[in-house]
């Protein structure tokens, strides 16, 4: 199972835009084949910091998801809305239940 757990500033204004590219591209992703969970969640000590995080399968469904147009032009939509480079960490662990 991988996990991948992320995080981007919003710039002044534009929270809402992002929310709104984050909620489509939740919508989108979670019906697809190896995606246990993908969710966006605002930060409790700031409100323009989304926090991704995302439940995959094995590496080859977390890789579909990334490589997929979608997910690029998310990618690129919300890097007109973000501070700098969103931080991200994937974490590999086993399926042990």
């Amino acid at each position: 199972m991988i996990i991948a757990m992320g995080s981007a500033r919003a710039l002044p204004g534009r929270r809402e835009n992002l929310i709104s590219a984050a909620r489509e591209m939740a919508a989108a992703t979670r019906a697809k084949d190896g995606c246990h969970s993908y969710g966006f969640f605002s930060d409790i000590d700031d409100e323009d910091t989304i926090v991704s995080l995302e439940i995959w399968r094995d590496q080859d469904a977390l890789e579909a998801h990334t490589t997929h147009p979608r997910t690029k032009e998310f990618l690129a939509r919300t890097a007109q809305l973000v501070e700098g480079t969103p931080a991200l960490t994937i974490h590999r662990v086993s399926d042990s239940g």
